[in-house]
């Protein structure tokens, strides 16, 4: 096992700017955005450019915010990494609806899946990971308890023509739906996740981290195949250590080898070029 830190790559379409005084700046296509950033500690390199420039500044007012508009930008656009493409469209809650660091763990689901895999993403969101895996072949099923994030990540595929790939869209609790998993006998040679700290099913189902991980990497256990798979379990920005999660991915999947502990980043463009860190994951391979 090795722990090490990985700096998005590949994108066409994002850059980092600038980061600093707990806010980002970030190009998304041709539009710019300032975002606020905790982990963005240290002083920002250049205030008196690119700073300037931003399309949109999004202040937060409690658990959302609002999206205050400098200049004129379009309701929503597309972005290219590698070859795919997806939808941006910021929303309430400061999203984009697409994590760019998350483009480390893309390349290494392409490095690794093998065409007619089947691949399970949990917590799915905008479907970043389950783009990447129909792309090389795989067979994807989805989970989300959003209607309007499936939906986004239909669109994704589609945009990516990969609409008619061998792809299942869930909108479910995923709790509920990998607790029926596990009642049908279903296995899968890879499974994704990127829990958030905290959240609610399409009935209201209730999650939170510390206390329902456990479980759920129990029950992936069961549906994992043991002879050869792959599970990617992504923290971000939660808080915790990579050694709390590798040790809680060795505890409640024995069988899994912990292949990498990954710290993922993005680099600034800036001449200093600071990575800002996004997030921890644990990948394991067998």
């Amino acid at each position: 096992m090795q722990f090490v830190r990985q700096s998005a790559t590949g994108w066409k379409d994002y850059e980092l700017l600038d980061t600093g005084d707990f806010e980002k700046l970030e190009r998304f296509g041709s539009v710019v955005f300032v975002r606020p950033e905790p982990q963005a500690l240290w002083a920002k390199a250049d205030v008196k450019t690119h700073w300037q420039d931003a399309h949109a500044v999004y202040a937060r007012t409690g658990r959302e915010g609002s999206w205050d508009i400098k200049k004129s930008m379009p309701e929503k656009w597309t972005m290219q990494w590698e070859d795919l493409t997806f939808m941006i469209r910021p929303t309430s809650f400061k999203h984009t609806g697409l994590f760019p660091e998350q483009a480390s763990n893309w390349k290494y689901l392409r490095g690794h899946l093998k065409s007619g895999d089947l691949v399970l993403n949990l917590f799915g969101y905008t479907g970043g990971a389950s783009v990447a895996a129909l792309s090389v072949g795989a067979e994807v099923t989805h989970v989300d308890g959003s209607k309007p994030v499936v939906t986004w990540a239909k669109e994704n595929a589609k945009l990516s023509a990969l609409e008619k790939s061998k792809a299942h869209w869930v909108l479910e609790d995923v709790m509920t739906f990998v607790q029926r998993e596990v009642k049908r006998g279903h296995t899968y040679d890879t499974i994704i996740m990127d829990p958030p700290a905290f959240g609610r099913g399409p009935e209201g189902q209730l999650w939170k981290f510390e206390e329902h991980l456990p479980h759920l990497l129990s029950l992936c256990a069961k549906l994992l195949n043991k002879k050869n798979g792959m599970l990617i379990v992504n923290a971000y920005s939660l808080g915790h250590p990579a050694l709390a999660i590798e040790q809680l991915v060795k505890t409640h999947v024995p069988f899994a080898n912990v292949d990498e502990v990954v710290e993922l980043t993005l680099k600034e463009s800036s001449k200093r070029g600071f990575e800002l860190p996004t997030g921890i994951v644990v990948r394991s391979r067998w």
